[in-house]
């Protein structure tokens, strides 16, 4: 049996190098106090959900809001600096724009993880995580990895391991995508639209389901860069409906709604929770509603009828036909069944957060639950543990429904992340005191 000390021992090590764990490695480079760290990713280098870096696709998110920003205006990691080395600070200025192009943000990403290259192992996927217990005791974990290139498997040793995996592309209830079907989700949208349908001059049928701001973004993609398809939007609202980013509703992202929300009861977070999601779900930047509103009357004046948005349609079965797909909706304003036939469907329908991360299945006799058998996860993003069980495992991404909205998006990642550095370099007796990094 391997022990903790046959093996160099990292203070953290990082599962996943996306924004949110990219944000933890800044956080550690500038107050980490010589933390050892290292983090692993299954993809062979830095790259920001490529499946969907559409062309003059936007973020959502002002450039303040990048992975160092709010938690130190002074660091050499903000978008800002990104821009001076990169020679565009004052042609971006000049725009009087603070929202870069989803291209434009992954290269500013990449730029960062560039600068910790060496805190990071790409192409190493995380197999599983072990306790390492001796004398009824865990104090070291064991993470095991695979070589994605070559499948050998590896291990390394930590005190602390920090998930932040993203959500899981998630198909409607009932709905299972087959693989390189082509009815495929919009993770893959942009690979599966390069490698299954290259003509864009074919007069290809496209049918886009969801009402979300990805849905809304790979409808007008498709009308614009393939301008002989015929394309179908399928929504289960009476319209794209606006995400509301008004002043008074996005204070629900300030670093204090953490703390405000994490302390209610959980029928009063709910509530509030319920309260706000059209700041993240089913909804659409008002700009890009415009657009397609704009597009679609273009078409009405050249006497066009190629593009269409289908309302009141929920998806319940999907055949595929070996060239193209057969879809069957529910019209649930008029109770009746609806059928599409396309070359191609995606399914802009989301991800989900799963409440037991498969990763940590050889933990869970020490990892407690709640009654809904999600982790109980602690203020600082810790999931509570056994007393016998040391080490921190802190999930990134995973605590909406007790941290609030900010959770699944980049608005506080670098607050987040200064939270568990904080967390990290307390003792255990006085994490109690650790106040909102931010406040």
């Amino acid at each position: 049996m391997e022990t903790a000390v046959q093996k160099e021992i990292y203070d953290l090590i990082g599962i996943g190098f996306g924004p949110a764990n990219l944000a933890l490695a800044v956080a550690l480079e500038e107050e980490g106090q010589g933390l050892k760290s290292l983090f692993l990713e299954s993809k062979p280098g830095p790259v920001w959900h490529p499946g969907m870096l559409l062309e003059d696709s936007l973020i959502q998110i002002s450039v303040l809001k990048d992975l160092a920003t709010i938690r130190n205006p002074q660091s050499r990691f903000t978008f800002l600096n990104y821009l001076k080395e990169k020679g565009r600070l004052f042609e971006f200025l000049n725009l009087r724009d603070l929202f870069p192009t989803r291209i434009e943000f992954n290269d500013y990403l990449t730029w960062v993880a560039g600068q910790l290259a060496d805190r990071v192992r790409f192409g190493r996927e995380v197999v599983s995580v072990q306790a390492i217990e001796e004398s009824g005791e865990v104090r070291v974990l064991r993470v095991v990895t695979r070589d994605v290139a070559t499948g050998e498997e590896d291990s390394c040793l930590a005190r602390n391991v920090v998930l932040a995996t993203g959500g899981v592309p998630c198909p409607p209830d009932g709905i299972t995508l087959q693989k390189d079907g082509r009815a495929f989700h919009s993770n893959d949208s942009m690979i599966r639209l390069k490698r299954d349908f290259p003509d864009k001059n074919a007069p290809y049928r496209f049918v886009v389901v969801g009402s979300g701001q990805s849905g809304a973004e790979l409808f007008h993609y498709l009308m614009q860069h393939y301008p002989n398809a015929d394309v179908t939007a399928a929504i289960r609202r009476f319209s794209y409906k606006p995400v509301d980013d008004s002043d008074f509703t996005n204070e629900i992202f300030f670093p204090r709604m953490v703390d405000t929300l994490y302390e209610l009861p959980d029928e009063k977070r709910k509530m509030i929770l319920d309260h706000c999601r059209d700041v993240n779900y089913a909804v659409v930047d008002l700009a890009l509603i415009r657009r397609i509103y704009k597009c679609l009357y273009q078409e009405k004046v050249l006497g066009l009828d190629r593009a269409r948005i289908r309302t009141f349609l929920k998806l319940e079965d999907i055949l595929e036909t070996g060239d193209g797909v057969i879809a069957r909706f529910l019209d649930v304003l008029h109770d009746e069944q609806v059928t599409l036939e396309a070359d191609g469907m995606i399914l802009c329908t989301g991800y989900t957060w799963r409440k037991n991360h498969p990763l940590l299945h050889g933990l869970a006799p020490w990892l407690r639950c709640n009654r809904d058998g999600g982790y109980r996860i602690e203020r600082d993003y810790r999931v509570a543990t056994e007393t016998s069980f040391t080490p921190g495992v802190f999930l990134q991404g995973f605590a909406e429904e007790t941290h609030g909205s900010s959770e699944p998006v980049l608005s506080l990642l670098p607050i987040r992340a200064g939270d568990i550095v904080k967390s990290l370099l307390t003792p255990s007796g006085d994490r109690a005191a650790v106040g909102n990094y931010a406040l």
